[in-house]
């Protein structure tokens, strides 16, 4: 075999070295290589050229004055601090978001400064977290929406439901109402279609991936607009199939606007969601033969998932996810356990000028353990929000440790 070497030049030694130094200390608290060694030969090395998996970000919302926002922050799980992000081209609440198979950020719709009647929007937007520039999407929604949710499923992007206006109507909050309809975008022709719609409409649902074949949309409210009906009920969308199943086993109780994540590809971790509930619950997906799919068959059971405490103050409007982090009383960038993160939201009580308090503590669910890590242990968000998208992709990481 060919001998290997290193595309860097002097890269073998700065390891050498780090190791070196490294294995004389493991009980020692001081370095045995000096610091301008360090600065001179191994810092050089600790810098990152290309964007690192595993980086959280929550996009746009909504604020306490009830502002649209542009803002976007990316938690760095290198380091263990939220940064700053280009702000996106138009201001964004009630949008969502995925990642590309490139792994560039992609926004979708949501409602401006203008509100959720004359500022609906159908366009998109594409973030290159290596450039970190922004970029209009060029092909928008087929039909405007917010209050939708976004995922992946086998390289492409689903948007689920949400609110629009009626085809034809002038732009009049009595003419909204929530959505069936769904959409796929492929990036290899860069076009939005129709595909196969909700057997209930749902705005305020949230959509996870379970797996390599399905989706899963979890609560939300069939009429916002109308006599508004808190949805208990989720659907499970076969992409094989191409359709959506009503799942026979419904949530303990019904949710909208909750923070959902995937914990594998059978159970699904549900928190919150109006009015403000502190709630939260394990759903376990319905078992199937290996030889039958979810193609509108009835499920005969559903798993059973281990009890999981509440906390003490509720919230809506927020957003989950599941991410890599330190492990009890380890250190970033040590990610090695699996945990869902709840980001943003709010209280939904009013105060005496008409504000609602917005959460920037972020909730830390450990998948291991089954149970909520201590409050202050993950650093808050810089901007509260509410009406946010949550997304994990690639990010630029700055400087070395």
């Amino acid at each position: 075999m060919q001998d290997k070497e290193w595309v860097d030049s002097g890269t073998s030694s700065a390891l050498r070295l780090l190791i070196d130094d490294n294995a004389a200390n493991i009980d020692v608290a001081r370095h045995r290589v000096p610091a301008c060694i360090y600065h001179c030969i191994i810092a050089p090395f600790l810098h990152f050229d290309a964007p690192q998996p595993n980086q959280l970000y929550a996009l746009g919302g909504r604020n306490e004055v009830q502002q649209a926002l542009a803002a976007v922050e990316m938690f760095d799980t290198w380091h263990g601090r939220w940064i700053s992000c280009p702000d996106m081209l138009a201001r964004r609440a009630g949008c969502a978001a995925a990642v590309l198979p490139n792994g560039h950020l992609f926004v979708v719709g949501g409602y401006d400064e203008k509100g959720i009647v004359e500022g609906l929007l159908q366009s998109c937007e594409i973030f290159n977290p290596a450039k970190q520039s922004w970029s209009r999407g060029s092909a928008h929604l087929q039909r405007a929406r917010w209050g939708h949710g976004c995922a992946s499923l086998d390289g492409k992007v689903y948007a689920v439901g949400g609110c629009s206006l009626r085809h034809g109507a002038p732009p009049e909050e009595a003419f909204m109402e929530t959505l069936r309809s769904c959409e796929v975008y492929d990036p290899a022709k860069s076009s939005w279609q129709q595909c196969s719609p909700l057997n209930t409409p749902r705005a305020g649902a949230r959509i996870v991936t379970l797996g390599s074949q399905y989706l899963a949309a979890v609560g939300g409210c069939d009429d916002v607009f109308g006599r508004a009906e808190i949805l208990a009920t989720i659907e499970l969308f076969d992409s094989t199939s191409g359709r959506w199943s009503l799942l026979a086993s419904q949530l303990t109780t019904p949710r909208t606007t909750a923070a959902v994540a995937a914990l594998d590809d059978r159970e699904i971790l549900i928190f919150g969601g109006a009015p403000s509930l502190s709630s939260c619950e394990v759903y376990g997906v319905p078992e199937q033969s290996d030889s039958q799919q979810f193609s509108g068959e009835t499920p005969q059971r559903k798993l059973e998932a281990p009890p999981i405490c509440d906390i003490t103050e509720g919230r809506m409007g927020c957003q989950a996810i599941t991410i890599d982090l330190p492990g009890p009383g380890k250190s970033y960038p040590l990610c090695t356990d699996r945990c869902v993160v709840v980001v943003g939201g709010e209280n939904g009580d009013e105060d005496w000028d008409g504000y609602t308090r917005h959460f920037n503590n972020v909730l830390v669910y450990d998948v291991k353990a089954n149970s909520w890590r201590p409050q202050d242990e993950f650093p808050p968000i810089p901007t509260p929000r509410t009406a946010l998208a949550l997304c994990l992709g690639p990010g630029r990481i700055v400087g070395y440790r």
